[in-house]
């Protein structure tokens, strides 16, 4: 018969089938008792034959498959496996995923957070959740799911540094030419430094003066595009820059072979043009600050920042304020 458990507030129904106790939380009493009914040993050694088949790590193998295919390398390669490298540091990867406790992921995760940060900790708590919900619908794993019920930890999120718009043209100044195309193309358009280092002149109609950008930051990790009008300035200076350049990408090494990162880069113009040091992504955060000072409203900055959610946007920009081609109007010809 279930009774309300006191600590968690839910009523705990439980069974025992062939000398095993098997207990479940449910919000209602009415709950607990039609899942006390529904247990049998029949459906008890079904479900553990199931379950059998998904060890922890074969689990994780199985996730990481998929999330390779559908994630950014940096994801992949970034968050997702160090995330569970992390989990089997502190739990036995053969551990059954029916045995899994939130008592498990908590230690674990109190445990990043301890090390390295109550962010960092809530990222493997974000990536190993919806792990764990790919493996509930895909694997038929226990749909309680243990690393959310873990609370997020408490963070000290520092303001990201924007560079004056000053300092961002004393950096253009002392670029090499190619990287001041390179530069100006990240603050004309907004765009991510993955999406500038990935763009090919296919992405580029120069004649209409277009450009796509593409980009896996939406939900569910697929590739999707988006379509933005270069100002004058910049859709000129491509078109310089096309008479130069070989091979399929817009900036590229001297072979003609994409750059995977330009990790240096930032630092040593920011050093050369004696300026405090900002990020490629600090000038996605200065094109937004620069369209709202001009006054443009947040449904615009949204849609040239291509963020699916609004309060993203916000986070971005300093005062609110559109007209037509709003980058072309504030940035000129």
């Amino acid at each position: 018969m279930p009774y309300l458990d006191k600590k968690s507030g839910k009523y705990r129904a439980q069974k025992m089938i062939d000398g095993r106790r098997r207990s479940k939380l449910f919000a209602s009493k009415v709950s607990a008792k039609k899942w006390e009914a529904q247990q049998t040993e029949e459906a008890w050694v079904a479900e553990q034959q199931a379950l059998a088949l998904h060890s922890l790590l074969e689990w994780s193998v199985e996730y990481l498959e998929y999330s390779k295919q559908r994630h950014a390398p940096k994801t992949y390669k970034g968050e997702k496996v160090p995330a569970f490298n992390r989990l089997f540091e502190a739990v036995h990867h053969g551990l059954l995923v029916e045995d899994l406790t939130v008592t498990h992921c908590m230690k674990m995760l109190k445990s990043q957070a301890e090390k390295r940060s109550g962010n960092a900790a809530n990222k493997d708590r974000k990536n190993l959740g919806a792990a764990w919900n790919w493996g509930v619908k895909y694997l038929g794993m226990p749909k309680d799911n243990p690393f959310t019920a873990v609370e997020p930890f408490p963070v000290e999120l520092q303001p990201r540094y924007v560079p004056p718009e000053a300092d961002f043209w004393k950096v253009h100044a002392v670029a090499r030419p190619k990287d001041q195309l390179f530069l100006l193309t990240m603050l004309h358009t907004g765009a991510r430094l993955g999406e500038i280092l990935k763009l090919t002149w296919d992405d580029l109609d120069l004649e209409s003066g277009t450009i796509t950008l593409w980009t896996r930051k939406r939900a569910g990790g697929s590739l999707e595009h988006d379509l933005l009008m270069l100002t004058t300035r910049l859709r000129k200076e491509l078109v310089e820059h096309s008479k130069d350049v070989m091979g399929k990408y817009v900036f590229c090494r001297e072979d003609g072979s994409r750059y995977t990162s330009r990790q240096h880069l930032m630092g040593t113009l920011c050093k050369r043009a004696k300026v405090k040091r900002f990020t490629f992504h600090g000038i996605r955060h200065l094109t937004a600050s620069i369209l709202a000072k001009e006054g443009v409203d947040i449904p615009n900055i949204q849609a040239i920042l291509r963020h699916s959610n609004s309060m993203t946007t916000t986070r971005y920009i300093h005062r609110l304020g559109i007209t037509d081609n709003v980058l072309e109007n504030v940035f000129g010809g």
